[in-house]
């Protein structure tokens, strides 16, 4: 395997699918450093590079620390780190990415949302032609909720317990500020608290069983 310093490329003879950059050799090193690493099992090749007469170094992505590794012990010596930017135009590159910073953001979101409002209309032109509002409500399976059931009206009983409970509760509050005696103000409330919770008590009752129909299942 012969060393041509004027080819613009030359490879050990090992593939790979992805290749990064390691460093930039001297051109009688590339030829040392191509059979280390095919040696190695790494795939690699050589290019000029940005500053003549040096050649770049390229290996395997998946190989890259263990290529680091051949390299430095077939130079002995660390390799330099190389500039990311060689070779780039800074200056157009920043210019690209900030010439649609001037773009009128307004302008773009009025245009998308003419955009969404065109294309709702044609998803309702292609709606079915019969189809309406007032079709769907006139559905036979369209189901309304009955009227909510009526409050129960309480009994006179019921209502005279309560306002006694009230009454009660307003003596052993207020009671001594109206002139009544302490004592007999206890005895008032007191006395018309349980009047009126015995009364309520006693309007409880457990609802009538329901005739057995001769079923054996749950009365639901």
């Amino acid at each position: 395997m012969t060393y041509d310093p004027h080819s613009a490329r030359r490879g050990n003879g090992l593939s790979a699918d992805t290749y990064v950059p390691l460093a930039d050799v001297a051109p009688d090193v590339g030829e040392l450093l191509l059979v280390a690493l095919r040696r190695a099992r790494i795939p690699a090749y050589v290019e000029p590079a940005a500053e003549a007469p040096l050649r770049r170094l390229f290996v395997a992505s998946a190989d890259r620390a263990d290529a680091r590794t051949v390299v430095e012990a077939a130079t002995r010596g660390p390799l330099l780190p190389l500039d990311p930017l060689e070779g780039v135009d800074t200056d157009a590159e920043f210019d690209a990415l900030v010439g649609d910073w001037d773009t009128d953001t307004i302008s773009a979101v009025r245009a998308a949302e003419r955009d969404l409002a065109r294309e709702d209309a044609d998803w309702r032109a292609r709606l079915e032609p019969g189809f309406s509002n007032k079709s769907a409500a006139d559905d036979e399976e369209h189901y309304i909720p009955p009227a909510p059931p009526p409050l129960p009206r309480l009994a006179a009983a019921t209502i005279f317990a309560l306002i006694l409970l009230a009454v009660s509760i307003a003596v052993l509050a207020v009671g001594t500020g109206l002139g009544l005696d302490s004592d007999l103000a206890l005895l008032l409330g007191v006395g018309g608290i349980l009047t009126g919770a015995g009364m309520l008590l006693m309007r409880l009752r457990a609802h009538p069983p329901e005739e057995d129909d001769g079923d054996d299942g749950a009365i639901v």
